[in-house]
Parts: C-alpha cells; structure tokens; sequence
C-alpha cells in the first residue's frame, strides 16, 4: 500500500498567541534545518531552538516530516503569493516586458533567503517520498498558463500545457543553478535579459532570425 503523506499541521492555531507559537516554531525549524541539516534535526532541537516545551510543539505539528511539509508550504504560499500579483499587474504588457518583470521577481525571491531556498529545494525528493503532491508547482502552472492563454494565437508552441512545462522548469531551473553556481548572475540585470530572452525565444521566435540563415545556405550552394 502507498504510504500516507504526513499532514503537516496537527490543529492549525486560533488565537494571535497561538499563531505566534507557530510561526516560533517554524522560524526555528528553518534555523536548524540550516544549522544542523535535516538528518540531524529533530523536534526537541527544533522545541529547544523555539524556546518551547516539546509538547507545545506536538500540540501543532505531528512530526519533523510535518514540521518541514509546513516549512515548505510557508514559504512556497509566500513566493507563489507575489508572483500571481506581479501576473495581475503585468497581464497587459508586452511579452518581453512581462518576462523579464516575472524572471527578476523569482529572483529576488530567491536572493532573499538563498541557503533555505536551497535546503527546501533539496527536500522535495523527500517529499515525494512521502507521497506528498506539490500544489504549489500545480498552482504555479495553472497561473503561467491563464497569463499565456490570452496571447496563445501568437504563439508558436500549439500545446499550451507543454509549453508551460518547458517555460516554467526551464526557467526555475536556470534561476536555482544560478543561485547555486553563480550567485554574481543573480545580481546581474543581463542575466535576467539572458533568460527573457530565452523564453520570448521559445514562445514566439522572430522570423527574421531565421531568414538569413537560409540566404547564407543559398549563396553557400550557388558557390
């Protein structure tokens, strides 16, 4: 039988102190996955981390695989709100505009905590091991597409999903390899060119472009 994802949260709070409780708690879960790395954490670290009982911890969160399931769901609800605010604001831009607005926005995302942007990017693989599904890629996809579907006839992909995937990996993927490998880059407005450019590229490719390569071919084999 597939294994049942742990829930992240054993009661959500209701009151201010509560919550407060709560987000103390997840602070700390962030200070020790950092510190101490996710195999080395525990929750007496983390309740000691909090300055709370560890009962006081258990009475909100079943376990660390919960803990770092509501790390990650915090932190992803937070990004993810921004960047469906920065769609609204951008839905009537041109294209390029638009992307190198929304590629310097996941940047600045990452740059402000880049160490738990990488952490959290490494657990997924265990989060998929728990069975959990990620919602918040789900939810990232389904803006993506609502913000294309409008400009679809000037597209060139003809498979609105597959373009979607291909964007949205493409370009989470250069923006974390960056921020791993080249941190300089994510500091640096050509970058963010770079990757607009790549994308606009692949969404809607200029035909010119293409013309002179074929007049080179033609000139080539009249030679």
């Amino acid at each position: 039988m597939p294994r049942r994802p742990p829930p992240s949260r054993r009661r959500a709070p209701r009151q201010e102190r509560a919550q407060a409780t709560c987000d103390a708690i997840l602070t700390a879960t962030a200070r020790v996955l950092l510190r101490d790395g996710y195999e080395a954490a525990s929750t007496n670290r983390i309740a000691q981390e909090a300055g709370v009982s560890v009962g006081s911890l258990y009475q909100y969160f079943p376990s660390k695989e919960g803990l770092v399931t509501a790390l990650m769901e915090q932190h992803r609800a937070r990004s993810l709100a921004d960047f469906e605010a920065g769609l609204v604001t951008l839905s009537g831009q041109p294209l390029p505009v638009a992307m190198r607005a929304l590629i310097r926005q996941v940047l600045a995302v990452k740059r402000e905590n880049p160490r738990l942007n990488q952490v959290l990017h490494e657990l997924m693989p265990r989060m998929r091991q728990w069975g959990l599904s990620d919602v918040y890629s789900q939810r990232l996809h389904r803006l993506v597409r609502a913000f294309l579907a409008p400009r679809f006839e000037d597209l060139r992909p003809r498979n609105l999903d597959m373009a979607v995937f291909i964007l949205v990996n493409a370009v989470e993927a250069l923006c974390h390899t960056a921020l791993t490998d080249r941190p300089d880059y994510v500091e640096d407005d050509t970058f963010v060119d770079e990757i607009a450019a790549l994308a606009v590229g692949y969404l809607r490719p200029e035909p010119a472009l293409a013309r002179p390569r074929r007049a080179t071919r033609e000139r080539a084999t009249r030679m």
